[in-house]
């Protein structure tokens, strides 16, 4: 890739093209849904969003960018342990197995071990998904005890995933 890819905090200002990648990312991927998505924000809202996201030891947003196109996102928000935060990512279709995606989840694991009050970071990742699997298993998150579940995706279908997580090393 010839271009410049910068991994980055959002800026407010950029509210109304998140909400575009996020709705490009749903078209591109059966493996990438929003939890509200029934609820869409506005710009505003996504505005107000990101500065309070800037502020917390317990929420991270990402995005990787080309100049000032957004290609990709990653996310961590705690979950109801308390001290575990969920991880999710996407990245534009056209920019898929460059790396990027790599990049985000290694910036997120930087930001827990560094900035984060969680102790660690987990996801539930569909088993059809082998690129994904690998890379996680790459940087170090390990398949939970827990049995593998079905989860409906994007388009509805019924498919299999199983949970991982990743542990905090330093003593933060």
């Amino acid at each position: 890739m010839s271009e410049e890819v910068s991994i980055r905090l959002p800026e407010a200002t950029e509210a109304q093209a998140l909400l575009t990648l996020m709705d490009q990312l749903q078209q591109e991927s059966h493996t990438f849904s929003l939890v509200d998505a029934d609820e869409p924000l506005s710009a505003a809202q996504e505005a107000d969003q990101l500065v309070q996201i800037q502020q917390s030891t317990r929420h991270l947003l990402l995005v990787a960018s080309v100049g000032p196109q957004l290609i990709g996102v990653c996310s961590v928000a705690p979950t109801p342990q308390g001290n575990v935060g969920e991880l999710g990512v996407a990245v534009a279709k056209a920019y898929w197995h460059v790396g990027i995606g790599t990049a985000l989840v290694d910036e997120a694991l930087y930001w827990l071990e560094t900035a984060s009050d969680l102790q660690a970071i987990g996801l539930e990742v569909q088993t059809r998904n082998v690129p994904a699997v690998k890379l996680y298993q790459k940087l170090g998150f390990e398949r939970t005890a827990n049995p593998a579940t079905t989860v409906i995706d994007a388009s509805g279908q019924s498919v299999t995933a199983i949970e991982m997580v990743y542990q905090r090393h330093s003593a933060n």
